[in-house]
């Protein structure tokens, strides 16, 4: 087992440490590396799982790909107006600052409408075939 350096001073070893600071900075790099690694670990199990959705998809296997036209009369007028944004690619935070509203709200309105619509994901909002803009708007 060797010895932890990153919590050894330079007066406890008796030398002249010099290649300790590098060694520290060293270590909290590799830290901030993992850490990194972990983040896009995570995005890229979540773009497998988006991506497996969509094979199912296109190959039919869901019951229903698409919600029915009925489905999007269940949303609310702002509802709607948050769809069609994140349908559009808008971020949480683009679309609440065009709808002059907290991130908090379109975050809640977002899981809203994925329970009301039956996805699974944001993504899947983004990828369905844009039904007629009418139909949002009624």
């Amino acid at each position: 087992m060797q010895p932890d350096l990153s919590r050894v001073a330079e007066s406890d070893l008796g030398v002249d440490a010099w290649w300790l600071p590098p060694l520290n900075a060293l270590e909290a790099s590799l830290a901030r590396l993992q850490q990194q690694l972990a983040a896009v670990d995570r995005e890229l199990r979540q773009t497998r799982a988006d991506y497996r959705r969509l094979l199912e998809l296109n190959r039919g296997s869901v019951d229903r790909a698409l919600p029915h036209v009925g489905a999007f009369a269940q949303l609310t007028p702002q509802e709607r107006r948050v769809a069609i944004l994140a349908a559009q690619g808008r971020s949480n935070v683009e679309a609440a600052a065009q709808l002059h509203v907290s991130v908090h709200t379109i975050k809640s309105q977002m899981a809203s409408i994925l329970r009301k619509l039956d996805l699974r994901s944001r993504w899947e909002l983004e990828h369905l075939r844009q039904p007629d803009r009418r139909s949002f708007d009624e």
